[in-house]
């Protein structure tokens, strides 16, 4: 095929570049310019190439693409290559044709000739729109970066939104529920004690002094548990490490909490090294302590056992609380650790609680740059076991 020169100035009349030139201008080039065959799947350029070409399809169809990935396909009367016909810029995509192609070839130096001929400028009025154009692109690419930022920032403010009234969801329901029932028992407990203390068996007294004793140790541990996790959320809770004996720490926590497993006639022991010891917060690691023994009793039938022990290695040191209790079912294992989860179940004498306790571990354990695991069967028993960084 051979292009008429009515056929080549009716092209590059297609060419942006060339708008609003005199007739002659578009004669002149006409002349000028060069047709070229592609065959089909036949490379015209490549991303990186130097420019110095656009081209105007004659016939055929042209593909525009990075490696595998189509941009667009032009056919019959669309030009391509313009944002390249500087030589001094490189292709940003390649052009291969999709089909047996004719191209009109308008170069750099072609249009050097309409300018020296015709006294007029087409190649700075192409750097200047080109500049602006790449401009464009630059604003366009840093303005979708800055939005993809600010989504980004939009999701994460979200969550931690999410996160936050997951919080005081958790907060107001201690309060108002579990908070409430150990303070319903003693007033309950004392209340009748007061009206009826005269007709009283020793023995019924006895019971009801257990109830109001049970009642305030778990209203206190409960307080504790909640002013520590309160000050721990707001950044109040002083963070004090320091060279600890963990057998020492350990040992004094499985006493203090000996009087509670008894009563339900379990065995409590502390199976530690007695040269245990680990650069920690001994406040944070005795409360991480009392709340899983407090937990392995609470979750232990009578007459069960509880072990606390210890493991060594150069790169950590390792706590494990192991009981023989009920269990936990395998998909609440990860559901333990959320403020936004609830995992409600009552120990083996109805023993209720709020499951902050074990959010707390997590938490100040996290602080430590530590590990909480939990290993569970159902009606066998659970182990939970924080590994903390040798320093």
């Amino acid at each position: 095929m051979s292009l008429t020169l009515k056929s080549k100035i009716s092209l590059l009349k297609k060419l942006d570049f060339m708008s609003g030139q005199k007739e002659d201008v578009f004669h002149f080039l006409a002349n000028l310019e060069n047709e070229v065959s592609f065959s089909e799947g036949e490379i015209i350029f490549k991303k990186g190439d130097k420019g110095g070409a656009a081209y105007v399809i004659a016939k055929g169809c042209v593909q525009i693409h990075d490696q595998e990935h189509v941009f667009i396909e032009l056919e019959k009367g669309k030009s391509f290559g313009e944002f390249a016909l500087i030589d001094t810029d490189s292709r940003s995509a390649s052009a291969t044709a999709k089909q047996n192609s004719i191209l009109l070839q308008c170069t750099q130096d072609q249009l050097r000739l309409v300018e020296q001929e015709f006294q007029i400028k087409i190649i700075d009025v192409i750097q200047t729109a080109l500049q602006n154009m790449k401009q464009r692109m630059l604003v366009k690419d840093l303005l979708e970066e800055e939005l993809t930022r600010q989504k980004i920032q939009i999701e994460e403010q979200k969550k931690e939104l999410e996160t936050l009234n997951a919080t005081k969801d958790k907060f107001f329901s201690i309060i108002a529920h579990d908070l409430k029932n150990p303070f319903a028992s003693l007033i309950g407990a004392s209340g009748y004690l007061l009206s009826s203390s005269n007709e009283l068996s020793q023995e019924q007294m006895t019971n009801f002094l257990t109830i109001i004793n049970n009642s305030a140790k778990q209203g206190h541990r409960l307080l504790e548990n909640l002013l520590e996790w309160s000050r721990m959320q707001t950044g109040m809770m002083s963070w004090q490490p320091e060279q600890v004996d963990l057998w020492d720490l350990v040992n004094e926590v499985v006493s203090l909490l000996r009087g509670s497993a008894e009563t339900k006639q379990i065995h409590l022991e502390a199976k530690v090294d007695e040269n245990l010891s680990a650069f920690v917060d001994s406040n944070m690691i005795n409360t991480v302590v009392r709340n899983l023994v407090s937990n392995a009793i609470k979750f232990t039938p009578n007459g069960g056992e509880i072990i606390v022990e210890s493991r060594q290695s150069k790169n950590f040191v390792e706590i494990t609380v192991k009981d023989n209790g009920v269990g936990i079912k395998a998909e609440n294992i990860e559901k333990l650790f959320k403020i936004d989860e609830q995992v409600m179940q009552n120990g083996t004498e109805n023993e209720t609680g709020t499951g902050l306790g074990l959010i707390l571990c997590k938490e100040f354990i996290d602080k430590h740059k530590g590990e909480l695991l939990v290993k569970s069967e159902i009606n066998k028993g659970s182990s939970f076991i924080f590994r903390l960084p040798m320093v």
